[in-house]
């Protein structure tokens, strides 16, 4: 949304996760829409139609708030088929994951993961922004509990929808998000199976500290410890890929290492990929390399497949 320089009329640019970009001329003063100036249009060939995300909602943990949640699906679904489940996570706190445009929901990814044979979630519980601050608030001091609306969303999911099979639940994230995959499968490990950590704060005393300071306040106390992966190392049970890059200057791979360390101590079977020359945000054939990897690693723990290597992405 952009305003004239004389604030007399705005270009708004609006779409959701299921309605494609619509950009109009507003009056400045009322909003009132006084022409339409563009609107995207999705050319696919007549047998084909484009693969919508599904918007789904169920009451939080508290029993009174509604959340929100988006579902993809593989374009050849069936409805008589069961999928497995495949939680995109990042509970931040300080974003969001539900796709609030068209935008966002068709660059996720989340439709290529599906196409592999899986349902793909994203979920914003508790603890999570852009509510109110009652809703965000819930998180405070208490990140290591962000997933668990997760849980039940997945789980009313699975009630609503036969084509849900929440005994094979999966979880990726990065960064934040992967500090919830790696929680996920250590505070919840009869629930999430299979679990892809990339470049997590696994220790929030070992992050940069602001950030850890902004939702768990100072000074560090107890409250670190009990939400740390790394002292929750022996409660794995399921599978656990560690990626790190080997040149993250934001999130440090030591907690990743220590990690991994603790997970050894405890005799704990897990796989980890350092990437060498990455950074935070992995590039080029790097990039490509971790998608084939974190695409595999579905496949063959959590559907039960024989994963294929030697393939193109492009």
């Amino acid at each position: 949304m952009s305003f004239s320089t004389d604030g007399k009329y705005l270009v708004d640019n609006m779409s959701t996760m299921t309605k494609p970009t619509r950009t109009v001329l507003r009056d400045g003063m009322t909003g009132m829409i006084l022409k339409e100036l563009a609107k995207a249009t999705i050319n696919l060939p007549e047998t084909k139609s484009f693969p919508f995300p599904q918007e789904f909602t169920t009451l939080g943990r508290d029993g009174k708030t509604t959340i929100y949640a988006a579902i993809w699906k593989p374009s050849n679904f069936d409805p008589s088929k069961k999928y497995p489940v495949i939680d995109q996570t990042y509970t931040g706190p300080h974003t969001y994951m539900f796709p609030n445009s068209f935008s966002k929901a068709a660059s996720r990814g989340n439709q290529a993961l599906a196409e592999l044979g899986f349902v793909v979630v994203a979920v914003d519980g508790l603890g999570t922004a852009g509510r109110s601050k009652a809703f965000h608030n819930v998180s405070y001091k208490n990140m290591g509990q962000n997933l668990l609306d997760h849980v039940i969303a997945i789980k009313a999911m699975g009630k609503q929808f036969s084509w849900i099979d929440t005994t094979k639940v999966g979880i990726f994230g990065h960064s934040a998000g992967g500090y919830d995959a790696g929680h996920a499968v250590l505070e919840f490990p009869d629930f999430y199976k299979v679990a892809v950590a990339s470049s997590a704060d696994h220790d929030f005393r070992m992050e940069k500290d602001w950030w850890p300071e902004m939702y768990m306040g100072w000074p560090v106390d107890s409250s670190y410890h009990k939400v740390s992966n790394i002292t929750m190392a022996g409660n794995l049970t399921g599978k656990l890929l560690l990626v790190h890059g080997g040149i993250d200057e934001n999130v440090n791979p030591s907690a990743t290492f220590k990690l991994a360390e603790a997970l050894v101590n405890a005799d704990k079977e897990f796989d980890m990929l350092i990437l060498p020359s990455q950074h935070h945000g992995y590039t080029g054939k790097s990039a490509d390399y971790f998608q084939k990897k974190l695409w595999n690693y579905f496949v063959e723990h959590l559907k039960g497949d024989k994963p294929i290597w030697k393939f193109k992405l492009r």
